[in-house]
């Protein structure tokens, strides 16, 4: 796991290739069928040498949800064991690492109810809506911060119009992490260096096509408005396109916005838990992740030195 530009798809590649593993995407938009350069995906041959699962699956004008990728992680997981392979889960995408550990639950509120009840948090610190939870349903509010609005409201949400306390409706969930254990590594980067690197990996992606990429999605009868289109920076191009301007006077915007992303990922990941944080900037970060991964597994015998290179 971990924010963008931070060499998931990097470690992944070398963990499948030394401990006989597969590689199971969790990336929102590399579930996508063209989509490639600017969601990161790895190239054809890599994907060759090393099995993947869940990249290009979809059609862009197709809706994924975290539920949707969690239950399919699930089951390549479970192939996976079962050809006594290591499941590798790679990416960035918090929300579907939280559906796959169980921390979702999947009820749609209908957007009526949704507004009324989010009326009665109007005016309310987090803290007191903190209380509120922790009187409808005390296991629910012991496992969040006082100070997480987000997860404090969405249990409101949930009991209000459920009336099933939230703790209940997680722990009715079958996920795949009763049957698994996990090692999670969030890969890091100083907040500074992080920047940098997104700014660099960013015009890197403009260099290599990502406008002609978009432009070609476009002209295949892709719609501005798909779903795949909300993947960080491809709206932006599609619009500057869209206006007739220079696909790379976006550039700086679509910086700025995935380094804004990157923050809100990394703040994500936090709460994450028995996670094992790798900082990227030190010397031996692969080394050591691999050693985790090594013993974690138990020793394996290594693949043939191929031409596998990261």
């Amino acid at each position: 796991m971990g924010a963008t530009a931070t060499g998931k798809s990097a470690l992944g590649l070398a963990l499948a290739h030394d401990l006989d593993g597969e590689i199971i995407s969790m990336d929102s938009r590399q579930v996508y069928r063209g989509f490639d350069i600017g969601t990161g995906k790895v190239s054809r041959d890599e994907q060759r040498r090393i099995p993947h699962h869940l990249i290009d699956v979809a059609e862009p004008t197709e809706w994924w949800s975290a539920g949707r990728h969690a239950t399919l992680a699930e089951r390549a997981m479970r192939e996976i064991a079962a050809r006594r392979g290591a499941p590798i889960l790679v990416g960035g995408t918090g929300l579907y690492f939280r559906a796959l550990f169980g921390g979702l639950v999947d009820v749609v509120i209908p957007s009526e109810d949704l507004a009324a009840i989010r009326k009665t948090f109007v005016g309310r610190d987090t803290r007191e809506l903190h209380e509120r939870l922790r009187a409808d349903d005390a296991d629910r509010a012991k496992m969040l911060s006082p100070n997480d609005r987000v997860r404090i409201t969405r249990a409101l949400e949930l009991f209000a119009y459920t009336g099933v306390r939230p703790s209940e409706l997680y722990a009715r969930q079958p996920v795949a992490s009763r049957d698994f254990l996990y090692l999670k590594l969030v890969l890091s980067w100083p907040r500074s260096e992080g920047r940098a690197r997104i700014a660099q990996r960013t015009r890197s992606l403009f260099e290599s096509g990502w406008p002609r990429e978009v432009k070609r999605l476009l002209a295949s009868g892709v719609p501005s408005d798909a779903p795949a289109m909300n993947g960080l920076g491809y709206r932006a191009i599609a619009s500057a396109i869209g206006a007739g301007r220079d696909p790379s006077s976006c550039l700086d915007a679509v910086v700025q916005e995935t380094q804004r992303y990157a923050k809100r990922q990394e703040t994500f990941f936090r709460s994450e838990r028995d996670a094992v944080w790798i900082d990227v900037s030190a010397v031996d970060w692969k080394r050591d992740a691999e050693a985790r991964a090594r013993v974690f597994l138990g020793a394996r015998p290594k693949r043939p030195k191929g031409s596998i290179t990261t």
